[in-house]
């Protein structure tokens, strides 16, 4: 393959999570256009790469229609992250291990207007689909040399992209990538996984906010 697509996967796996962590520092709102446009053209330059410098690139992004076997394995994948995912909230409930910071950015999320969360809803779910799944491993499968490495690269550089939501956002996303990386390993289908990924993430931006405004956040412990 050409030597560019390696280009490519460094934009994905490398450079998206050090620029975010580096957005995190600088203190920009991570709601903000400036990290979220940046994702947008990180998605965009890895796409022309690939379309540059292969022929059937829609192929390795997985760009090709879905099968309604896969669509079916989209709609299982979301429950089983909706499953995890209320596991994990009913237990941070029961017992009172809520994190303050979570819930202070759900419902800053609510605070912003509704177009502007569904921008953040498509933008999370073309962007990070594109770059670490139809990208990381789409093309990275055959750029570090087997499938299963690409997924863990994916896997990792999914979880240091989103570091910057806290400790206590970590385990629902990591159940949440993983179950995003084994869908497109085994339907090597980009469009299954982005319909899965809206399917979560309309509830996290568009309903979840709604929710979690009703609740007051305890007050973090201060350092001794």
């Amino acid at each position: 393959m050409p030597q560019l697509l390696y280009l490519g996967l460094l934009v994905a796996l490398v450079a998206m999570p050090l620029l975010l962590a580096l957005f995190k520092r600088l203190r920009f709102n991570p709601f903000s256009p400036v990290p979220r446009l940046t994702l947008w053209v990180a998605a965009i330059v890895v796409v022309v790469i690939a379309a540059a410098k292969t022929g059937a690139w829609r192929v390795y992004l997985g760009l090709e229609w879905p099968t309604w076997q896969s669509l079916g394995l989209a709609i299982l994948a979301a429950a089983a992250m909706f499953l995890v995912f209320g596991a994990h909230r009913y237990l941070q409930e029961k017992l009172g291990k809520e994190s303050p910071k979570l819930i202070r950015q759900y419902q800053n999320i609510l605070r912003l207007p509704f177009s502007h969360r569904c921008f953040l809803l498509v933008t999370a779910v073309v962007t990070e689909e594109v770059l670490y799944r139809g990208y990381a491993i789409g093309f990275g499968q055959y750029l570090l040399g087997g499938i299963w490495l690409a997924c863990i690269a994916s896997v990792v550089a999914f979880m240091l992209a989103h570091i910057q939501w806290g400790l206590a956002h970590l385990p629902p996303v990591f159940v949440g990538t993983l179950v995003l990386t084994l869908l497109f390993a085994f339907t090597q289908n980009l469009w299954v996984c982005i319909i899965a990924h809206a399917i979560v993430d309309a509830v996290a931006f568009l309903i979840m906010p709604a929710i979690m405004a009703r609740k007051r956040p305890t007050p973090e412990p201060r350092a001794s």
